[in-house]
């Protein structure tokens, strides 16, 4: 029912997107696309892991132009048994054989910053401000800070700045 819901609300942007009436960097978060080059050029391999269902997830990243960034993508499964963020996180770390502290996840979610913690990794909270497309929501950074952030962004236009710091944190 959920996912219903969501994708009533979805639906018109992603018609849109493919479409052209709507630019992929007018639904995006600011920043996210340069951020996403930065990663490809020093040889990152990303990963995206969403709650919506898969083939959902699917189109919408495909409909952004995004999907040759990652080396992988996840959507919610019909056997809910069988996908979480967690479970998604273990299995990123497993099939490349990295240890938790070689993880960094970007995320807005309570769930994927627990997550990325409990398995050792940096957790980078996003808590945009959707409405305004810029500035932070504060319900959002006291959401990520109490799932356990380790730090809090508006969104990626200081792209260099974060990632300066996350190398130099890294070694």
């Amino acid at each position: 029912m959920y996912l219903d819901r969501l994708w009533e609300r979805i639906k018109g942007r992603v018609a849109g997107l493919k479409n052209g009436y709507i630019k992929p960097e007018e639904v995006m978060v600011p920043g996210a696309v340069p951020l996403l080059e930065v990663l490809r050029a020093r040889g990152v391999s990303c990963y995206l892991a969403s709650g919506t269902d898969e083939p959902y997830v699917l189109d919408e990243v495909e409909a952004l132009g995004i999907t040759p960034y990652f080396a992988g993508i996840y959507g919610a499964l019909d056997d809910y048994q069988n996908y979480s963020k967690r479970m998604v996180i273990e299995r990123i770390l497993n099939e490349n054989h990295l240890s938790g502290f070689e993880l960094v996840t970007f995320g807005d979610g309570f769930v994927e910053i627990e997550d990325t913690k409990a398995a050792g990794g940096i957790a980078v909270g996003v808590a945009s401000n959707e409405a305004t497309r810029c500035g932070i929501n504060e319900w959002k950074r006291r959401r990520l800070i109490e799932a356990g952030a380790d730090i809090i962004i508006p969104d990626f236009r200081e792209h260099q700045r974060l990632m300066a710091y996350l190398w130099e944190a890294s070694t």
